[in-house]
């Protein structure tokens, strides 16, 4: 729950005479400039919580909102004791600084987080309007170069037609072959939908709260939630809100992006908030995050043997272990930055349509999409395919090693699981 009471606020300041000038679409421009750079590139979190203080301006949020909403804290969360949100504030205050000393005064919109503070400040300065000079009779040996560059333009702009058609009839050069497992997931000529999870959480207009419950699954069993159902007490019954997507989930589904673009008919990303289940028959599907992002996962995930009991801290149970097997997997944090994560990697079998889903499950998808796009994560697979007499279609418990939430030190299996064909049928 975001508490209006915590010690800390971040609130984003808002310059009344910027509005009247400049339209502020055009400072979004600007923002999205900054979390595209070089600089925020290679750091997705800073892009994220960036992104959510710019896109909640209006609002007062509290240090419980941003460790919730978008660093992933439990609803347990407390200020008092743990500091990440405040630690991740500094390190976007000193990314801002990274970014401003690389463009200098150039860049018009000015981002800045005072020390000691919460206070998203900025400053925008209208580029100036190039002068226009008068009007001055032009040299007449400027007329001949000029005519002569255009002479050449024109030349060069023929040329480079002719080398364009020249490469449309030329065959291009084969792609490379995708690994085997892929080979056999795009198998055919079906399209493949890469879904990435929308959080489900639960809004208060009027109050301006936007809350999430870990166990909660689905937005309808919010009166399960004892806080949720003290606030609608006070309050009047939530509204759904799903509005962003995490940094990880989104890194992840760009790697897999990545990876097949080019190599399937049709290749599209979207969020689980605009996925239709029936769509899953039609496509080959990849689902990244946590069942409770999608209604449609929680009876497929009922069906798996292995299955994600809670989170914080993060426990991965077994139905029926075997000989050796533990009955859960658990998640373990050896430092603030460095955490093991428990994971569920299924390849569904092939439905009737023809069609096949590939699951991700679990809050470290980044290391999943990594062991599925790596030779060594692949042969791990393989290997552990091997040993069950190759089955079509399969489940796995993954532990991966983490590094500052989006590095990934090592991910290896640790159970496995033939799934039978009849699963659709159960």
């Amino acid at each position: 729950m975001r508490s209006s009471s915590c010690c800390c606020r971040i609130i984003v300041l808002w310059r009344p005479e910027i509005a009247s000038e400049d339209p502020i679409e055009a400072l979004d421009v600007l923002v999205t400039q900054i979390v595209e750079s070089g600089t925020f590139r290679s750091a997705p979190m800073m892009r994220t919580l960036l992104k959510f203080l710019w896109n909640h301006r209006h609002e007062e949020l509290s240090e419980y909102a941003v460790a919730v909403d978008v660093l992933g804290r439990p609803p347990s969360f407390d200020p008092k004791t743990d500091s990440s949100a405040r630690v991740q504030v500094s390190r976007l205050r000193g990314k801002l600084r990274e970014f401003y000393s690389e463009t200098g005064d150039s860049f018009p919109l000015m981002i800045s987080i005072p020390l000691g503070s919460h206070h998203l400040q900025w400053t925008y300065k209208k580029p100036p309007s190039p002068a226009i000079p008068g009007r001055q009779p032009i040299p007449w040996r400027y007329t001949v170069a000029a005519g002569a560059v255009m002479v050449a333009f024109s030349l060069i702009c023929l040329l480079l037609f002719l080398r364009v058609r020249a490469l449309e009839v030329t065959p291009s050069t084969a792609a490379q072959p995708l690994p085997e497992f892929w080979r056999t997931f795009v198998a055919g000529s079906n399209p493949v939908q890469i879904v990435v999870p929308s959080p489900l959480s639960f809004f208060w207009p009027d109050r301006g709260l936007n809350v999430r419950d870990l166990n909660v699954a689905e937005f309808s069993q919010w009166p399960s939630s004892p806080s949720l159902r003290a606030m609608a007490e006070k309050w009047g019954p939530p509204t759904l809100s799903q509005t962003y997507v995490g940094a990880q989930e989104m890194n992840a589904g760009i790697r897999l992006l990545r990876l097949l673009q080019g190599r399937v008919a049709q290749l599209d990303i979207i969020e689980s908030r605009k996925f239709a289940a029936d769509s899953a028959a039609a496509k080959n599907t990849i689902f990244l995050g946590m069942p409770r992002t999608a209604v449609y996962l929680g009876p497929i995930s009922q069906k798996l043997n292995f299955y994600i009991e809670r989170v914080e801290p993060d426990i991965i149970r077994n139905r029926a272990p075997r000989n050796g097997e533990p009955l859960e997997y658990k998640g373990m944090a050896y430092s603030a930055d460095r955490i093991r994560f428990p994971g569920i990697i299924a390849l569904l079998p092939p439905r009737p349509e023809h069609t096949r889903s590939l699951l991700l499950l679990g809050r470290s998808p980044v290391s999943m999409a990594t062991m599925l796009s790596t030779s060594d994560g692949l042969r791990l697979i393989d290997e552990q395919c091997k040993k069950s007499g190759s089955p079509v279609a399969w489940e796995m418990v993954v532990e991966a090693e983490v590094y500052r939430g989006d590095t990934v030190v090592k991910i290896v299996p640790v159970a496995f699981r033939p799934i039978p064909a009849g699963f659709w049928n159960q």
